[in-house]
């Protein structure tokens, strides 16, 4: 996977990969010039006018249902699409089963739908889980520009993540962090979001943040919600939280609240719990400083992200409701042991472990 077009200065070429900026008219000029024949444009909703005709050229507006792409005639050469996580999946998707080159034009600063290895993909009434193409990725700045702050929140949530995933190594839950910086130009905010959806495809935990940010869709940037909601969770769980240990969640009706299968949810034995409450107290003041860090530094990352930012943001948010539902819906991270101590029956007061604001 690479980055097309005009290059960023010298000094960053090397360390970046030579991953480089472009435009979308120049991109899509010049991945015609190299396919014979018929070229599909496919764009979601809000990119419908990011392409301009061509005879050469077949226009879709996906619509979430990738089976109508298999109506195009077979002497389509290569695939050029614009838009969110899902048309990109499917533009990979219908480039892979028809073995043909796909140019992929990111309307997300997170880069999400780019460098994943195989996704989600609806087909008709069914869904499959495929494989998808490489392609070359054109990042146009300016259309990128509306979700800079929620790329540079994404990069927030992995800093936590990689904070997340040694403490659920600590627990007895083996998870490999990813580092990154925090960017400080426009360039360094998607340069630094494809260092880690690279990583992420290599093994790499991405965090139960991303889950949270999915929840947190109503927000004006879901990302930022999901960072201040999560990292007030983690701090506050390992500076006061204490296993109930008469007390024990229960799951089937946790689920259904969730809207997530009863059978999904795993249940620690009764050994794991013992070894996992043990822990907390050895490895407590260790997290303590870890996550106090993020809340130390909340104003100052809500200066940085409200730069970018193209609508009012808070530092602090609500969503409780939200955080209580993150253990069945994200199913492994660091809030499903924090459930699993009875910390997040919330209509229980006492059992609080977190003020969610």
């Amino acid at each position: 996977m690479r980055l097309a077009l005009e290059p960023l200065p010298k000094k960053r070429e090397e360390e970046h990969e030579g991953m480089v900026f472009g435009t979308l008219s120049e991109g899509v000029r010049q991945a015609m010039e190299r396919s014979a024949g018929k070229v599909l444009l496919l764009s979601d909703s809000v990119s419908l006018a990011a392409f301009s005709a061509s005879p050469r050229a077949i226009s879709l507006i996906f619509d979430g249902d990738a089976l109508p792409l298999f109506a195009m005639p077979d002497g389509v050469s290569r695939v050029i699409a614009s838009g969110g996580k899902e048309t990109l999946w499917a533009a990979r998707y219908f480039a892979d089963v028809r073995r043909i080159p796909c140019t992929l034009f990111p309307t997300s600063a997170a880069l999400d739908g780019v460098f994943e290895a195989e996704g989600d993909i609806v087909l008709g009434d069914g869904r499959v889980r495929s494989a998808l193409r490489e392609g070359e990725a054109v990042c146009d700045a300016e259309r990128l520009a509306p979700s800079l702050a929620e790329g540079f929140s994404r990069l927030l949530l992995t800093r936590l993540a990689f904070g997340e995933a040694a403490a659920l190594t600590a627990f007895g839950i083996p998870r490999r962090g990813i580092g990154t910086e925090l960017p400080e130009t426009a360039e360094e905010i998607v340069l630094f979001n494809a260092r880690v959806r690279r990583a992420e495809r290599a093994g790499g935990y991405g965090g139960e943040g991303t889950v949270l940010a999915s929840l947190c869709e109503k927000s004006p940037c879901p990302s930022w919600s999901a960072y201040v909601l999560l990292s007030s969770l983690y701090a506050a769980f390992f500076e006061k939280g204490k296993p109930r240990r008469y007390l024990t969640p229960d799951y089937r009706a946790r689920a259904a609240r969730a809207g997530v299968e009863y059978a999904r949810i795993f249940v620690p034995t009764r050994e794991e719990y013992a070894a996992r409450a043990l822990a907390l107290e050895r490895i407590r003041g260790r997290f303590v400083r870890e996550f106090s860090h993020h809340i130390a530094k909340r104003e100052e990352n809500y200066a940085r992200v409200s730069r970018w930012s193209t609508a009012p943001l808070s530092a602090q948010t609500g969503g409780r409701e939200l955080l209580e539902r993150l253990p069945e819906c994200a199913g492994s991270g660091l809030s499903a042991v924090i459930r699993d101590f009875g910390l997040m029956e919330w209509h229980d007061d006492k059992g609080s472990a977190v003020q969610a604001n």
